[in-house]
């Protein structure tokens, strides 16, 4: 085969493999014009927060000073914590410069507490089962400091949190809710409710930082910006504010769960 024949030859194939070339390099770019805005955009917009929440609760109703040291709680459910579970939702209203976000936030938890029923002025039990309901919520005001995490990318958020507590309680046995009958002939109903204050304090660990991908994908199809695994401690101080002999169903106590912000 002469040179010009195998040139005559070469020539179409060589044409053939750069559009190929071409046509695949395009292909690439466009892919990636299209992944680039789904993957690297900037976030969307973040105005809320919700917690889901868990940790140990244990009412302080033996704290009563006219008890007078009886511990009518302790002897009745045994002395130790009970799980409480709860939900929380920010508004993050405002973003304060160089520091982070403050808004208002609410939440409603449960926790519950059962033992056999101890008969009317015995010590004995009976074959009954008492138990306690006890319906923690508040409104506070939230402050999260999440610069470092915004202008550093440090994973971890500081939050603060105080405002005023509501906690319905109810006491009831298999008859229904439990009543005590006084000296003077009136009942008293195991139900009611008390008002106190609310502080707590934690620390949030973003969990974006394992998987930036997976955070941003998210972001981009259900609106959740970050999501955290955080550590609170809490002081329930439920005393009863303008309240005659409230029940104490205030704790002192740490949760945890996870926080997402959308």
């Amino acid at each position: 085969m002469t040179a010009a024949r195998a040139c005559a030859v070469a020539f179409p194939v060589l044409v053939f493999v750069a559009l190929t070339s071409l046509e695949s390099t395009a292909r690439a770019q466009d892919e990636e014009l299209i992944l680039r805005p789904r993957h690297n955009s900037n976030e969307s917009p973040q105005n809320f927060a919700m917690e889901v929440r868990i940790g140990p609760y244990k009412p302080q109703i033996d704290n009563e000073a006219s008890l007078k040291g009886a511990t009518p709680w302790a002897d009745t459910f045994r002395d130790f914590s009970r799980v409480l579970v709860a939900l929380e939702f920010d508004w993050q209203a405002i973003r304060i410069p160089y520091v982070g976000t403050l808004g208002p936030g609410v939440s409603i938890g449960y926790t519950t507490m059962s033992a056999r029923a101890r008969k009317l002025g015995s010590d004995q039990l009976s074959g009954d089962t008492t138990s306690l309901d006890v319906f923690p919520m508040y409104a506070v005001a939230v402050l999260r400091a999440d610069v470092l995490m915004r202008q550093a990318g440090i994973p971890f958020v500081p939050y603060g949190k105080a405002g005023i507590g509501y906690v319905p309680w109810r006491t009831y046995t298999a008859g229904g809710t439990s009543s005590v009958t006084n000296s003077d002939g009136t009942t008293v109903a195991g139900k009611g409710q008390t008002w106190g204050w609310h502080f707590a304090l934690g620390l949030s660990f973003q969990l974006d930082i394992i998987d930036s991908y997976a955070a941003k994908s998210m972001d981009t199809s259900v609106g959740i910006n970050h999501t955290y695994l955080f550590g609170e401690w809490m002081f329930a101080n439920y005393n009863g504010i303008g309240q005659e002999h409230p029940l104490l169903v205030g704790t002192s106590t740490w949760v945890t769960g996870l926080a997402f912000e959308f």
